[in-house]
């Protein structure tokens, strides 16, 4: 992560708090560190524009379009490029890493992390696993215009998903979502977990992203916000947590909502199983 500030043209570098307790069940499963899928992230515009003095997103780079191995896309050269015309924050697709080393060699200031064999979820208490993460790659564009003295920009991705149970102070889970671009900063808190499984290779883990104590004090915000939310899906999740985004009246969301219910239960094979927490 990294903030410019008058860099010639300005260009600029997510539960409600409340954790409810499961207790550990009998035929709680422990789920594999992901062999391959997708985190989505869907940041919501409001929640963010009290940060930095009006914050918003303005550019998204994919795996592809931010691909770390090319030693020309640094930090400094995406964040250069990085536009100051507001995009939406729906459906943004970062895909995770192998399982194994930290891919090298990297562009400067890019740290990509590898997904750690070590890693996995319980699914009777939803608890991971100290230390170890799951990588992804892709890269987020800010632009604040009214961060003084004339508007900033601001970059974090090279995400890396991981838990810490001493985070799970203020109603917090323990996990959340740490940049790796520029530097290692945790950035959002994750909050209102559900998981969905099959078995230890296809699950899915979906919730809300808080602004982080970290993040919220960079960006003179107020801590612990929701402002978005997140799926991560692998095997045959891989690919959830897509929203439209084109705003729907209340009741056409409820029943849709309810009869894309009825259709996952059709659906859904006959083992899969989801917890909340």
């Amino acid at each position: 992560m990294k903030i410019n500030k008058n860099h010639g043209y300005p260009v600029l570098a997510v539960l409600a708090i409340g954790m409810g307790m499961v207790s550990p069940s009998a035929d709680a499963a422990i789920l594999n560190a992901p062999s391959g899928g997708t985190f989505t992230m869907n940041l919501d515009r409001n929640a963010l524009a009290p940060y930095a003095g009006g914050y918003y997103l303005s550019t998204f780079w994919s795996t592809a379009t931010s691909n770390a191995d090319n030693p020309a896309n640094t930090g400094d050269h995406l964040l250069s490029q990085l536009n100051n015309t507001e995009i939406s924050g729906l459906n943004q697709v970062f895909e995770l890493t192998a399982i194994g080393n930290d891919p090298s060699p990297q562009a400067s200031q890019r740290h990509v992390k590898a997904t750690s064999a070590e890693f996995a979820i319980d699914t009777g208490t939803l608890a991971g696993m100290a230390g170890a993460q799951v990588g992804m790659s892709g890269v987020q564009g800010f632009y604040a215009p009214n961060w003084p003295p004339g508007g900033a920009g601001l970059v974090n991705g090279d995400f890396s998903l991981l838990y810490d149970a001493g985070r799970q102070t203020l109603g917090r889970t323990g996990w959340y979502l740490a940049n790796n671009i520029y530097f290692t900063m945790a950035v959002y808190d994750l909050n209102n977990l559900s998981l969905s499984f099959t078995n230890a290779e296809n699950w899915q883990f979906s919730g809300d992203l808080l602004m982080s104590p970290e993040n919220a004090g960079m960006l003179q915000g107020v801590q612990l916000v929701d402002v978005g939310s997140f799926c991560l899906g692998t095997g045959a999740y891989a690919g959830c947590g897509q929203v439209s985004a084109v705003p729907l009246p209340a009741a056409v969301w409820l029943f849709g909502s309810g009869f894309l219910g009825f259709i996952g239960i059709g659906r859904r094979p006959y083992l899969s199983r989801s917890v909340t927490l």
